[in-house]
């Protein structure tokens, strides 16, 4: 579609200001259950979202055809929509940041391998889980990668545009061992094929389950908590919206009102990074075109900053963090680009060689239903290992591990540098002095 048309059109229809935000993707889906193909997809999709400002309302929808023929369709569904609001509620038509981060492009060798290869790799995946092991019954991997580019452009002069390119892939494991069953799993983003980590895959799709069969509950109390790497991020995850400008206003921020104040123990630090270098998505600017940068959230303890998109900035009198991101429906909301926890520089090792009698966690369920997080409040069924004189010891099952994420965040004692990313939320292990454990 021509911009300076529709932008032309619009004018003419009395709409004062427009933007378009364009969507552009490639994504290739494969899926082998036990090294047959049953998924093999190839799917491209093209998405546009044009705003307009009419009678001082901003006016949104979103179309699928992008050609000069939907001109005359937009600015009339423009009017329409909003003639209908009744928001007073701060809009932006952004005009562009001073200055845009510069990023180098990662190297990939996805398009190094052909469809067939893919496929291939995928199969590889399952047999290699399968050779390892003659307890693995039956395999089932995924491989999905994506091309994605985001263009903005708008009456105000800002056009801009950037993308990625990523790979996910991994491998599901049914274990059958003295008549009990588990499932593991392992699913990873990846750079290159050509590096991927299959003793990692095993360790996590194999390995775990086998070790985790016989695993039986342990007796309630108070215990030293671990929460391994992907626990941390995923619980992590379940409160970052305690950092939104977004929360703050509607008053569901567990730390509104608290900026500039210590809020977590001195060894906290909490950093939103858009060139993360483990990261495989840096966005230089957020959707709607304010450029991103680096920012520690939390500094030893202390809340620096929430996250911000236009409309939180304005209405908390601060400054956009470019932190506004589109939902699936198109909204604006807040979200973080890569935030990850600073480690305190010890290795998982040296972090539990201490511990006499403690719980390591590496898995949660019922994440939705088992935190709150307007309170804090979590209460989560886990399973892991115990600690015993500073090693692993045996599996356990069927607890629930409870608590609060402030006082969570305010006794930990280390961080370990073992970095996992979950989503856009990294984390090293982290040793938590005590936790409540509820088993048997």
């Amino acid at each position: 579609m021509d911009f300076l048309k529709l932008k032309d059109a619009c004018e003419a229809a009395g709409i004062s200001e427009v933007e378009v935000y364009k969507v552009e993707s490639k994504e290739t889906s494969i899926n082998t259950f036990n090294q047959i193909v049953d998924k093999n997809e190839v799917c491209f999709t093209n998405e546009m979202y044009v705003r307009g400002v009419y009678n001082s309302h901003l006016a949104s929808l979103k179309i699928e055809h992008d050609d000069d023929s939907e001109i005359e369709l937009i600015v009339k569904m423009l009017k329409a929509n909003a003639s209908i609001i009744e928001s007073n509620d701060p809009y932006f038509i952004y005009e562009g940041s001073d200055s845009y981060l510069e990023v180098e492009e990662d190297s990939h060798d996805y398009d190094e391998y052909s469809l067939a290869d893919k496929i291939a790799f995928c199969q590889k995946l399952e047999q290699f889980c399968k050779d390892k092991s003659e307890f693995v019954m039956t395999t089932q991997a995924q491989m999905a990668v994506e091309e994605r580019k985001v263009y903005i452009e708008n009456s105000k002069g800002l056009s801009l545009k950037r993308g990625h390119k990523l790979a996910m892939c991994g491998c599901v494991a049914v274990i059958r061992k003295d008549n009990d069953v588990k499932q593991g799993y392992y699913f990873d983003l990846v750079k290159n094929f050509k590096d991927y980590d299959f003793d990692k895959l095993y360790k996590k799709a194999v390995e775990r389950p086998l070790s985790s069969i016989g695993a039986n509950s342990i007796t309630s109390g108070q215990y030293p908590v671990v929460f391994e790497n992907n626990a941390a991020c995923s619980l992590l995850s379940c409160f970052q919206s305690m950092f939104s400008g977004d929360g703050v206003i509607k008053k569901l921020s567990l730390l509104k009102d608290k900026l500039n104040e210590k809020v977590f123990g001195d060894n906290i630090t909490i950093v939103d990074d858009p060139l993360y270098a483990p990261a495989m998505m840096k966005p230089t600017f957020d959707d709607e075109g304010v450029a991103t940068k680096t920012k520690a959230l939390v500094e030893n303890g202390v809340l620096k900053t929430f996250l911000h998109n236009l409309k939180t900035a304005k209405m908390l009198d601060a400054v956009s963090t470019g932190n506004g991101f589109k939902s699936g429906d198109g909204n604006i909301t807040i979200s973080p680009t890569n935030m990850y926890v600073k480690s305190t520089n010890v290795s998982f090792d040296e972090m539990i060689s201490g511990i006499e009698n403690g719980v390591l966690i590496t898995q949660m369920m019922g994440q939705h239903a088992g935190v709150n997080a307007v309170s804090g409040a979590f209460n989560l069924q886990s399973s892991g290992y115990r600690i015993l004189n500073g090693k692993i010891g045996d599996p356990i099952t069927l607890f629930i591990v409870s608590g609060n994420i402030i006082d969570l965040l305010n006794n930990v004692v280390n961080i370990s540098d073992d970095y996992e990313t979950s989503g856009k939320i990294s984390s090293g292990s982290m040793y938590i002095n005590s936790l409540n454990i509820s088993g048997k």
